[in-house]
């Protein structure tokens, strides 16, 4: 259970918002500029029910006290989701002087180390894994339409992409290779656990589908599977009575990963029932009267794993954006973001653009829903000269802010050089 516990705490990371062709031509590339090259990194942590406090100390190894496990009881609700993305990588933009006697469209390059991770659990899994299973006797913890997925690939990314920032609407698309390093997924659409009223037996009832990549190669350099997706991007600018305004909408990471026949597979329907081991004497105990009920003895009787392949679909995200420019110093953006396949709520945010200087702009977003609840965060872009860009924030500062309450952590950099 602490090992289930401990993937949920690692890799909860939620990304910012933005698709990942607009990140790379987020602003205006420059006529006089031929080439782009940047390095992004983003990171996060949110949840619905865990504390930033609680995440930080489970995951440092710090003393859980009763207090602090109350306090996030009383948060935790019949059904919770714990979730998000890690990326990392850099691209490479370059202006071609026509495509097919087009103007004004870019070719571009990423290389990426991506992390996702979702998951969905009940109350009683919570109570179960942090107070043990002794409130329960004479009853049946609820495990029910537990779900967890998590996916770690490396992305070749190449793509086309309108470079003009005018009145002219403008669009992009993308075709990557993916290489598929690590999965693990459990899905128990069944999972009950009952304890006898004196503790002398529990019963296990699942149906369950578990699948998980070959763990005999780990590392960045593993090559359990390969896939390819494709994005989509396009932003349409129009005139308003408030100004001038755009409409942009994305989808990211539509496509697959195919793992090898390496990989495990179960598909799991039934009881376990587990009656522990009788001692008879301390001077009798031998290692022998364990023999029969170590770990892997008791995983391999609820979950005899096959080797197969399997095909895992990606978690793809969608992002809808509004956008008015009331003046020179004020932007209004509100968007909605969605991810496919990831037991994640729908985001609806609102940020501010606000031109400090024509090199400087400071940005303040606030939302609601994703994998955790309310979420705000602030961001910079800083023009430093001589073709260097810089962005930097977070969309989750809640986490920082209040760590007690609060679940959200987040924070993205951007660093953008423009050669002429």
């Amino acid at each position: 259970m602490k090992k289930i516990l401990f993937i949920l705490t690692l890799f909860t990371i939620q990304n910012k918002t933005e698709a990942q062709i607009s990140a790379i031509f987020s602003d205006e590339f420059p006529d006089s500029t031929k080439v782009r090259v940047g390095l992004t990194a983003d990171y996060g942590i949110n949840a619905s029910a865990l504390t930033a406090q609680f995440v930080s100390k489970f995951y440092k190894g710090g003393f859980i006290d009763v207090d602090l496990k109350d306090q996030v009881l009383s948060r935790t609700k019949n059904m919770n989701t714990i979730g998000g993305d890690l990326n990392y990588g850099v691209y490479v933009g370059i202006k071609l002087d026509s495509l097919c006697h087009k103007q004004n469209v870019s070719l571009f390059f990423s290389l990426r180390d991506r992390a996702h991770f979702d998951a969905r659990y009940s109350k009683d899994f919570y109570k179960v894994g942090f107070y043990g299973n002794s409130d329960f006797r004479g009853e049946t913890a609820n495990f029910n339409d537990f779900n967890l997925n998590f996916l770690r690939y490396q992305q070749l990314q190449v793509g086309l992409f309108s470079s003009k920032y005018d009145s002219a609407a403008r669009w992009g698309i993308a075709l990557s290779f993916l290489k598929g390093e690590q999965y693990a997924s459990i899905f128990a659409q069944k999972a009950e656990l009952f304890t006898s009223e004196d503790g002398q037996y529990i019963d296990f009832n699942t149906n369950m589908q578990v699948a998980k990549s070959d763990t005999s190669k780990k590392g960045i350099g593993a090559f359990n599977g390969a896939g390819a997706s494709i994005d989509i991007y396009f932003e349409a600018p129009f005139k308003t009575r408030f100004g001038d305004s755009k409409l942009r909408v994305s989808v990211a990471d539509i496509g697959a990963i195919k793992f090898n026949n390496k990989s495990l597979f179960l598909n799991q329907d039934s009881l376990f029932h587990y009656t522990g081991f009788n001692v008879n004497s301390v001077y009798d105990l031998q290692d022998s009267t364990f023999a029969n009920t170590s770990q892997d003895t008791i995983i391999n009787a609820i979950a005899p794993f096959k080797n197969q392949s399997f095909s895992v679909t990606l978690p793809s995200v969608f992002n809808l954006t509004y956008e008015t420019q009331f003046s020179k110093k004020i932007e209004m953006v509100e968007g909605i973001r969605y991810i496919f396949n990831g037991n994640y709520h729908l985001l609806a945010y609102i940020k501010g653009n606000f031109t400090i200087t024509p090199k400087f702009v400071l940005s303040a977003t606030a939302g609601y829903g994703g994998y955790g609840k309310f979420t705000y965060g602030l961001g910079v872009f800083s023009n430093l000269g001589k073709g260097f860009i810089v962005y930097a924030g977070s969309n989750n500062l809640e986490g920082f802010v209040s760590p007690k309450k609060a679940c959200g952590q987040s924070a993205y950099i951007s660093i953008v050089k423009n050669f002429r």
